[in-house]
């Protein structure tokens, strides 16, 4: 657990890091007003969700808490984005994109720890 989230906190500094050098060198016009506030968020959700899918024990009830807390992060992820937009609505594209990379990164983060969680319980 320790490993996972060290991994996910320092892909969020890291992700920030590379938005704020991105536009000191010029590369993008201005980082996302969100950037912070969304590489926070998501790797809070994805910490909490990760803990409590680590203690379980079944496969049957995994799958189904799983699916879960993919839903309830769907709709919560989905109000989030849809705040962003309305609240700067010419930085959308920005922000946006970068939650979707972060989404992206850090949910196959999530899927990769859980896999060889399940891989090495799975009876031979």
């Amino acid at each position: 657990m320790i490993r996972f989230v060290g991994i996910v906190m320092a892909v969020a500094v890291g992700c920030i890091l590379v938005v704020m050098l991105s536009e000191n060198q010029g590369w993008i016009e201005a980082a996302p007003s969100y950037s912070m506030q969304t590489a926070a968020i998501l790797a809070v959700f994805t910490i909490v969700i990760y803990r409590y899918l680590d203690k379980i024990e079944k496969p049957e009830l995994f799958i189904q808490i799983y699916l879960l807390s993919m839903t309830i992060k769907l709709i919560a992820y989905g109000v989030y984005v849809v705040l962003m937009i309305v609240d700067d609505k010419p930085g959308a594209n920005s922000n946006v994109l970068f939650f979707l990379i972060l989404y992206v990164v850090f949910t196959a983060l999530e899927v990769g720890f859980l896999h060889r969680k399940i891989a090495g319980n799975r009876p031979h």
